[in-house]
This record gives C-alpha cells, structure tokens and sequence, in this order.
C-alpha cells in the first residue's frame, strides 16, 4: 500500500500567512528520544517498482546510518508493525503547515508503539522537506539523501544531549553552532542559483568565501566522501505546471548534516526560487 495519511504538523513554519513567520522545527520529548535509542529502525520502501529514492535511501542507510539497527520493509509491512514499542521508523510521508493545505514529501523519523492509534500520532523525531507531494521527479533530490540521513541522526543526537531545547528554539542552535562558512566551500548547481550568479566569477564577486558550480554527481561524491568542508543547497520548488507558491533554501554541511541556512519563501505565480546575491550575504553573516 502507499502511505496517504496527513501527518499534522508544524513543519518549518507555523504561520506561512505573517510577513515574520515563526518557525518551528520537530522534534521528540526527552522520554521519546530516550526511547528512540533503544528501537531498531525500520526503513519503509516505497511500494512503486522503479523507485529512484528507494536505491538511494537503501545505499544511504546502509553507508551512514549508525545510530540504531535497522531493517528494511515494504510500504504494505508499515501498518502492521508501526504498533510495537520497539521499532522505530524512517518513512516519506505527506504533510502540511498549520494553516495551508499545500502538501509536501517529506522523510520522516517517527517513533512506533501500541499507544498510538494512528499515524498521525507516532511522535515525530524529524522531518526533511523533499518535494512537493505529485511531483515524480525523485532525481532531483534523490543524490542528496545521504546528507539528510546523516541530518536526521544529528538531529536526534542534539535533542538527546540538550533536553532543553524545543522547536521553537533548536532552529537558532543549529545556526548558533554550526561552524563558520569561511572554513567551508559551498557547492551549487547552476540552476539553483539565480540567473546574475551563475558563473563562477560572478559567484565569488557574490559570496565572499569559497564556492563552486558542480555537478549532482560531484555533490553525491562529497556526501559519499564525508567531505567536512562541504556545503550544499536542498531546495524544494514548485513543479512544472502545478501552480504552487512556496520554496524551501536549507543550506547544510555534508560530513554531519548540520544546518547553516534556511529561508522559506511564497513565490510570485508561475516562478521557482532560487539561491540569491542576498541569500549568500545571509549565510555569510551566520
């Protein structure tokens, strides 16, 4: 079976109607977490027979993933076994900011358990934005699943370590913590630039430390490579012909997944977003 339900959260933005959105990033209580290290995480496939994502989410886990055990399902085994205490799960969901019905792919780390009666209710450890939900294109992300497994295990190791923080505040640690950009080179596609920045003299007039124009494939390396000096973009933009408004621009390292940027943005009709002149004085003012 695919997984359809709507998982009810606060991803990222609480409010996409206010000029100053607050942001809310999921995670877990201090007792789930706890939890969480003492299940064997399931990976859920997905039930499509040429699945891009289900390739690299496989590669990905059995490369990066050291936090718990883990196995491998199908789609059709989740529903059964997502009510046992000692699982917990690593799934592509669809979901929705509060206030907004536009819907998104997401990966999502969730804890299992008899208590919990649907899916809505397994407490989410957390969220990676992918796509919109309809768009099929899975290559567009699917090099960079590595990083965001590894973003998932980082996630989980400071919401363990500093119980302290909630979601309205482990967003500012991410970016209270994370290391300076000049020690970093950030690495781009072109067409995830804007137009005036797509060279890579013209990047360096527009960004003061070092970064580069790559391809996928070299992105994919620098994963695989747990390069510690790489940045990358994961963007999410709307798809051709859906009509959809709004783009995510998270920008993290590579060797650990931590977080050095975010933006999220409602677009002007028919557009795509991109990283721009300002983002890049943004980050390097981090």
């Amino acid at each position: 079976m695919n997984i359809k339900n709507i998982i009810l959260l606060s991803l990222f933005i609480v409010s996409t109607m206010s000029t100053m959105a607050q942001i809310k990033v999921p995670m877990g209580t201090p007792d789930e977490i706890n939890k969480f290290y003492s299940t064997t995480t399931y990976v859920v496939m997905k039930n499509e027979f040429m699945s891009d994502y289900n390739i690299a989410i496989k590669q990905a886990v059995e490369k990066f993933w050291t936090i718990t055990p883990y196995k491998f399902i199908k789609a059709s085994e989740f529903e059964k076994l997502r009510h046992d205490d000692d699982k917990s799960f690593l799934v592509v969901n669809i979901a929705y900011f509060d206030g907004d019905d536009t819907k998104f792919e997401f990966m999502i780390l969730s804890l299992g358990g008899s208590k919990y009666k649907t899916v809505d209710d397994m407490p989410t450890l957390c969220a990676v934005p992918l796509c919109y939900y309809g768009d099929e294109d899975e290559e567009k992300y699917t090099y960079k699943i590595g990083a965001m497994v590894k973003h998932c295990q980082t996630h989980v190791d400071i919401c363990h370590k500093h119980p302290e923080l909630k979601k309205e505040t482990i967003l500012d640690y991410y970016l209270n913590n994370s290391s300076n950009p000049a020690d970093k080179k950030l690495y781009l596609l072109k067409d995830e630039i804007s137009e005036d920045l797509r060279s890579n003299s013209a990047l360096k007039e527009a960004y003061p430390y070092e970064a580069e124009l790559v391809t996928a494939e070299r992105i994919e390396e620098l994963i695989n490579e747990n390069d510690d000096k790489a940045l990358i973009a994961l963007i999410i933009n709307p798809f051709e012909g859906s009509g959809l408004q709004y783009c995510f621009k998270i920008i993290i390292d590579v060797k650990e997944g931590m977080i050095y940027y975010y933006d999220f943005q409602k677009l002007k009709k028919n557009t795509i977003g991109h990283i721009t002149s300002d983002d890049l004085k943004k980050i390097s003012k981090q």
